[in-house]
């Protein structure tokens, strides 16, 4: 369904600087959050309005991608509107730091579609769908402009939409994506998120526990662990003066947590470059804000429907 949009949404309709594509060099544009995140957008959502899956999947889904944009430190670092810019240089080119330094045009840019497209509905003038109309009649399915799509959200929507662009394109503030799921009839949740997640890791668990990425602003960053680790075990203070501190292997993250039990404090043992490292580590609370996960399921039916059908 994504390549499919992309007929219209990409190969017709497509960013100015593309009018005219060079092979030869890098073509760049501040647009694939549109491009690619709108159509990343309508992907799933044309799935559910066909009736090949239903309400639940769709958000299902969906809490994937918000899950994604929310756990990934880079959010608050570039904004979509750079990403799509750097693709070139960066969106290609991944390595341990990409999530602390980047965000995806894909999966945030997804997400101001569907903010922009809940917002017109919750105000009652208009609709994403009725939006990209408009802008097809407008460029005549050619080449647009970021300018473009302001005008038209002023037409439809009766009001001038520049400062949700400037904030969720041009920014790197939170989207109202969980506030405004909850007007249109689904229910947020939050869980506690992996536990990977909360410690602020990426791993990789065979053959034992290696460390990938190392989060900004986590538990992991703050311990000292870095990509390449080597987590070989896990050690704890004595429970009394003059006792030997307790220590254990470790090839599994989950392993680290059930040795843990309540205490909080703890020492990782990693190796690095062939070193021994001590690594203290304060375990996050629960309610830490990078300890939850959404979890959207149906509310409303009715309210749902009206948007999904």
């Amino acid at each position: 369904s994504h390549e499919y949009f992309h007929t219209w949404n990409v190969k017709r309709l497509r960013p100015a600087e593309f009018k005219r594509y060079d092979y030869r060099r890098e073509n760049h544009t501040e647009l694939l959050w549109f491009f690619e995140g709108f159509t990343s957008y309508y992907d799933d959502l044309f799935l559910r309005r066909a009736g090949l899956i239903d309400d639940a999947t769709y958000l299902m889904l969906l809490t994937k991608t918000i899950n994604q944009v929310r756990q990934s430190p880079g959010q608050r670092v570039q904004t979509v509107a750079q990403a799509s810019f750097d693709a070139w240089t960066k969106y290609y080119r991944v390595g341990e730091n990409t999530p602390n330094a980047t965000v995806s045009y894909y999966t945030k840019g997804s997400l101001v579609a569907l903010c922009l497209d809940l917002t017109l509905r919750a105000e009652g003038h208009s609709t994403l769908d009725g939006v990209m109309r408009a802008l097809w009649g407008r460029t005549g399915g050619g080449p647009m402009r970021e300018a473009d799509l302001a005008i038209v959200l002023r037409q439809l929507g009766k009001r001038s939409f520049s400062g949700e662009l400037e904030r969720w394109v041009h920014g790197t503030e939170d989207l109202p994506a969980q506030d405004l799921l909850a007007r249109q009839g689904a229910r947020v949740n939050l869980d506690k998120a992996p536990l990977a997640q909360r410690l602020g890791l990426r791993v990789a668990e065979s053959g034992g526990l290696t460390v990938k990425t190392v989060l900004r602003g986590g538990a992991a960053e703050a311990a000292g662990l870095a990509a390449g680790d080597e987590w070989l075990g896990v050690e704890f203070p004595p429970a009394r003066r003059g006792q030997t501190p307790e220590a254990w292997r470790v090839r599994k993250l989950d392993q680290v947590d059930g040795l843990r039990g309540l205490r909080t404090n703890l020492t990782a043992l990693v190796a690095r470059d062939g070193r021994l490292i001590r690594c203290p580590m304060t375990w996050p609370a629960d309610d830490a804000p990078d300890a939850t996960a959404v979890r959207l399921s149906v509310g409303d039916a009715s309210q749902l429907a009206a948007w999904l059908s």
